[in-house]
């Protein structure tokens, strides 16, 4: 920067020294006539006469514009002078919000709106402070007259949405969902909340218009199909006018994309042995055995074969958990086989295996029900695997990766937080019996 101006400074003297020696090397009168006045004058002074002509013309013209604009640049200073006040009473408003003051945020901000009544932040922070102050008029009032500025529609509808949901009217949610995807069909935000309130309105048996359209070329593929399975199961739990066909053939598109249900793999294999067709059965249950090994997925192959003996049941179990022969479930469908065929040698190599992976509650369980089984007269080695059961806090259960709640069974929204698709089959810990000798007392423990 300074090298540029002293360049620009050097041209400039350069010039006016060409000028002066032109001027000196040539020099020169200008005469001329006025109101019989003859006027003549050296060639420099004249020139210096217009330069200090031009120069008082010029400085006149910049104080006359300077008095022109004095009105206007002093409202221009009073205008910033309200706008640097509103900010600051922005900030303290916000302030306010953080340290948990929401009425007297609210109250701030409300000063700041009038220093600063067209500036869209101070609206959205006005909204959200009568939201979190529990004023839902005044919240979605506010939040309604963001829609009318392109600049805050969207902001205003995030609000609305988010007001709808707490109030838990699912159905205005999905219209202001729908209007946020006009403006934003690429929002990971919007987008999930277009796939969990649609979930909720099902569960409520409402199936609204499907978005495809607007969301296909931002959703994963595996993504959207996912989705679909969820509505295909509150379609089958909330629906009891679809014909068998039609059930079957919506088990089957749900276990295209969720395999992982084992509650839908059991409902189907319920469905294709209450109507004879073990071939079936026995198909999808390998085949849900590949994806994701689940002990009862044993119990219900065990159920495809019950015309069997116990010993052939247990051979073709080895069928079902081939590809996963040492996964913890194949281990406990194993051994709960081999125990009912009687093989006490092959239950005790699966449960010892099974135990390896870490000591719970069921496998003591097993263990010490194959140590009665296998020695009955011997009553010390089963107590011994019983009082371990009753030690052990570890065990297999369905439990909401979100809140950690604890389900009976899987269902696909959990009961204690609302999360979707989020209950597990995984090892947890849970409050159990303790025992010392011939007593027992409970023993409460924490839920991690």
């Amino acid at each position: 920067m300074i090298l540029t101006k002293s360049l620009r400074f050097l041209i400039a003297f350069s010039m006016l020294c060409i000028l002066g020696i032109f001027i000196t090397s040539y020099p020169g009168e200008v005469k001329f006539d006025w109101l019989n006045y003859s006027i003549s004058l050296p060639i420099g002074l004249f020139i210096a006469c217009l330069s200090i002509i031009f120069i008082f013309i010029i400085s006149f013209y910049n104080l006359w514009r300077w008095l022109w604009s004095l009105p206007q640049n002093y409202i221009s200073y009073l205008q910033k002078k309200r706008s640097a006040k509103g900010i600051n009473l922005l900030i303290e408003g916000l302030s306010a919000i953080a340290a948990g003051q929401d009425q007297e945020a609210k109250e701030i901000i409300a000063v700041a709106c009038e220093f600063l009544p067209e500036n869209p932040l101070s609206q959205f922070i006005a909204a959200q402070a009568s939201y979190m102050t529990g004023d839902e008029e005044a919240a979605t009032r506010q939040y309604m007259s963001m829609q009318k500025d392109r600049r805050t529609n969207f902001l205003g509808l995030r609000g609305l949405i988010l007001q709808a949901k707490s109030r838990e009217d699912y159905k205005l949610a999905q219209e202001y969902i729908v209007k946020g995807l006009s403006l934003r069909p690429d929002s990971p935000w919007l987008q999930n909340e277009y796939f969990l309130n649609t979930i909720y309105l099902a569960q409520k048996g409402i199936l609204p218009k499907a978005e495809k359209h607007k969301l296909e070329k931002y959703v994963p593929k595996a993504k959207w199909l996912r989705y679909q399975a969820m509505l295909h199961w509150l379609k089958l739990q909330n629906t009891s006018l679809l014909s068998n066909a039609e059930k079957e053939k919506l088990h089957l598109k749900i276990f295209e994309s969720a395999p992982d249900w084992t509650t839908n793999v059991t409902q189907l294999v319920e469905h294709y042995i209450h109507h004879e067709s073990f071939s079936k059965a026995q198909k999808l249950l390998i085949d849900a055995f590949k994806t994701n090994p689940h002990r009862s997925l044993g119990v219900l192959w065990d159920s495809v074969f019950f015309e069997m003996e116990a010993i052939d049941r247990y051979r073709t179990m080895e069928k079902l958990v081939s590809a996963h022969e040492d996964h913890p479930e194949s281990l406990f469908c194993l051994a709960t086989s081999a125990m009912r065929a009687q093989l006490w040698g092959q239950a005790k190599e699966y449960l010892d295996k099974l135990l390896s992976y870490g000591y719970t509650r069921t496998t003591c369980n097993l263990m010490a029900e194959l140590m009665e089984l296998q020695h009955p007269t011997r009553f010390e080695l089963a107590k011994e695997w019983w009082q371990k059961a009753s030690q052990t806090l570890s065990d297999y259960e369905w439990q909401c990766t979100e809140c950690s709640h604890h389900a009976s069974q899987w269902e696909l929204i959990c009961n204690n937080c609302s999360s979707v698709d989020k209950i597990c089959w995984q090892e947890t810990s849970t409050p159990q019996r303790h025992v010392k000798g011939d007593i027992e007392a409970m023993q409460l423990c924490q839920v991690v």
